[in-house]
């Protein structure tokens, strides 16, 4: 049996749930994928699929197995990719995922100049607040906020990710400037939620962080939709200074200083990192993209 052959098919059959569209993947005939994976689930003693005549499903084991195998399966895919291209121009699909208001405001008006400089690299972009695993996924960069990441990663800092209050002027002057973190208990708030939670507000009250309680009014996990809701003088919101430079140059926001630092994290450092493997550094695609997107964004 060819065992790394029947991987594949499995692996493709895992995320397609048909034999016939992983075997016109492999240009092979469906019966030629059935009985690999026969072979594989004989030679491991285990079923690793569930068939219908409508569906294949992944058994609990079976979909245990497909976690495992799938960063091996991904890892020989890269070595391909860089013994094909180490002679080659950049080319090839590049997969970038980043955070959807950031790969809005920041990644995107840039990735036009990046496309004309590499016009044989295709972008495939995946803009989620989902953390991307790296070795499982098939990411080639990731664009996300925080701390910096475990050693096993690459994380090249592109700025700090520092929020501030802020609101529309018009909202102000109808409800008062608040100027102590008790103040903003009395404004409605604007919050941002991760896939995680709904980011709360913290702030130090005799050298321990506090959260406050200022009451929500509207919730949202697109930055956009609180922005627009603060320039509607819906409330306050705190949001990431990157993603509201534009606002706050042209005056519909103004940021509110409350005598601290108000923060959706206690965490006492974070930013906005790039991150990447550093075997895929030496795939062509992935260093220029590295290259220019670290010259271009990093404040």
């Amino acid at each position: 049996m060819d065992k790394l052959r029947a991987l594949q098919y499995f692996a493709h059959l895992a995320e397609s749930g048909s034999f016939t569209q992983t075997a016109a993947a492999f240009n092979v005939p469906p019966s030629s994928v059935s009985r690999r994976i026969t072979d594989l689930e004989s030679m491991l003693k285990q079923q690793l699929l569930q068939r219908s005549t409508r569906q294949v499903k992944l058994t609990e084991l079976g979909a245990l197995y497909y976690q495992q195998i799938l960063p091996a399966l991904h890892g020989l895919n890269d070595a391909e990719d860089l013994l094909k291209q180490q002679q080659q121009h950049p080319s090839g699909m590049l997969s970038i995922s980043a955070m959807p208001s950031y790969g809005e405001l920041c990644l995107a008006p840039i990735l036009s100049e990046f496309s004309q400089l590499y016009p044989d690299i295709v972008l495939d972009l995946h803009f989620s607040d989902q953390l991307s695993n790296l070795r499982r996924d098939q990411i080639d960069i990731a664009v996300r906020a925080g701390n910096a990441p475990d050693d096993r990663i690459i994380a090249k800092k592109l700025s700090n990710n520092h929020f501030v209050l802020c609101a529309a002027p018009k909202y102000l002057a109808k409800h008062g400037l608040p100027h102590t973190p008790a103040d903003l208990n009395a404004h409605p708030s604007l919050r941002y939620r991760s896939p995680e939670k709904v980011l709360p507000w913290y702030y130090k009250h005799q050298q321990q962080w506090q959260e406050l309680s200022a009451p929500i009014r509207l919730i949202s996990n697109h930055g956009t939709s609180l922005v627009n809701a603060a320039i509607n003088a819906e409330g306050i919101a705190l949001l990431p200074e990157w993603g509201i430079s534009q606002q706050l140059a042209e005056g519909s926001l103004v940021t509110i200083d409350v005598g601290q630092d108000i923060r959706v994290s206690t965490a006492e450092s974070s930013g906005i990192f790039l991150l990447y493997q550093g075997l895929k550094y030496q795939i062509p695609k992935v260093k220029v993209a590295v290259d220019f997107l670290v010259s271009r964004l990093t404040l």
